[in-house]
């Protein structure tokens, strides 16, 4: 099915030929624009965009363009300007709402990203992606039962959504939740062990554990995060903090001493290293 989808390059070519026959002059400066941002040429997308609203002064289009593209270069109050306008003019666009959500999400203005989000939501209530991005928002609000549910949401509609159900764990941690929780990280663990979200969450098992006292557990589970993660030294300072309270000082030594390795200057490592008498 990839093959079927043109490549940028065969875009520029169709879209230069129409601009040189006449036809449809917004939209082939548009499809420029598109395609030279796919390029990773982020003036020259501009330059396009901006030419096809020479054009036409209200194509949508182009202005959504120009609001991915000033987003992408970090120009974030360009960005929400030329996203406002191109809901202005197509106000039933649901992904332009998510983008302009997206804009304020990156400023911090999270109050203003919930706002776009829930519009997103309203016009199209099957986009699993706004439900995890308005659940993402409520978290930094500290909104965590509104979270809980746009993330419960949106794994209704994606099952296989893991970061939304690592997410959806971590806020049931919040709010008191443990057991479920856990049962959720396990499931992300078991079902899908080879994602990123799923190594993620072997480190909050960790660390959930190690507040629950059960060190012999989080060990276990930092020892896997050790191998999916060599070079974390938070890791390797959690699993050497866990072998010594377990009273095994060899392991105990050896995963803090690779901890002062990957970070000399963490004066909790060095305390523990002297503690243990194996400082080098």
């Amino acid at each position: 099915m990839d093959s079927m989808i043109p490549t940028p390059e065969e875009i520029i070519k169709k879209a230069q030929k129409a601009l040189k026959e006449g036809k449809n002059t917004p939209s082939a400066m548009t499809a420029l624009g598109m395609a030279y941002f796919d390029k990773g040429l982020l003036d020259k997308s501009i330059y396009y965009y901006q030419k096809a609203l020479e054009q036409n002064p209200e194509f949508a289009p182009a202005f959504a363009g120009l609001g991915i593209v000033f987003g992408k270069k970090g120009r974030v109050t360009e960005s929400v300007y030329n996203l406002k306008e191109a809901i202005r003019l197509a106000p039933g666009c649901a992904l332009l709402y998510n983008w302009l959500a997206d804009a304020y999400f990156d400023q911090g203005r999270f109050e203003d990203a919930i706002r776009e989000y829930g519009h997103a939501t309203q016009l199209d209530s099957l986009d699993s992606n706004a439900h995890n991005d308005l659940a993402d928002a409520y978290r930094l609000t500290g909104e965590l039962q509104k979270a809980l549910e746009h993330y419960q949401e949106t794994l209704r509609l994606d099952p296989h959504d893991t970061n939304a159900l690592l997410e959806l764990s971590q806020v049931l941690v919040q709010l008191g939740r443990r057991d479920e929780a856990r049962e959720h990280l396990l499931t992300l663990i078991r079902e899908h062990p080879d994602v990123d979200d799923a190594k993620t969450a072997k480190v909050v098992l960790g660390t959930m554990y190690i507040q629950d006292g059960d060190h012999m557990s989080a060990r276990d589970f930092f020892l896997q995060a050790a191998r999916d993660y060599p070079f974390n030294p938070t890791i390797q300072f959690q699993l050497g903090l866990c072998h010594l309270v377990l009273g095994e000082p060899e392991p105990a030594a050896e995963h803090l001493n690779r901890a002062q390795d990957l970070d000399p200057n963490n004066p909790r490592t060095r305390r523990l290293l002297q503690q243990l008498g194996k400082k080098r």
